[in-house]
């Protein structure tokens, strides 16, 4: 049944499922950076989607290794709901993630 009240809303339980995969494959991640090697790519993806349940589209983000500090670019296409969600992900970052990468919100 259609819920006109029903809320875009991200998954926190999620996002922190995703943080603690991410500092797990911390290392993966960066070897595969290091190597040109996407696998991580789709691997990311993966634990992301469910962070988002309400966003059907592809999500769009970018990782890179710039004097010696990890960047992560997550796109939100103009869109509020997933740059508000976005920023949420920002800030749930675990902080000994947090002192080796900085996330970064893009349009």
């Amino acid at each position: 049944m259609f819920n006109l009240f029903s809320k875009k809303a991200m998954n926190k339980e999620a996002a922190k499922a995703f943080w603690a995969w991410f500092e797990e494959k911390e290392e993966w991640i960066m070897d595969c950076l290091a190597k040109h090697d996407s696998a991580f790519i789709w691997a990311i993806d993966e634990e992301l989607k469910p962070v988002f349940p309400y966003f059907k589209g592809e999500l769009e983000f970018q990782l890179g290794y710039n004097g010696g500090v990890g960047e992560f670019f997550f796109f939100h296409f103009g869109k509020k709901e997933l740059a508000r969600d976005g920023e949420t992900l920002g800030t749930m970052m675990p902080p000994q993630i947090a002192s080796r990468w900085n996330f970064i919100l893009e349009e």
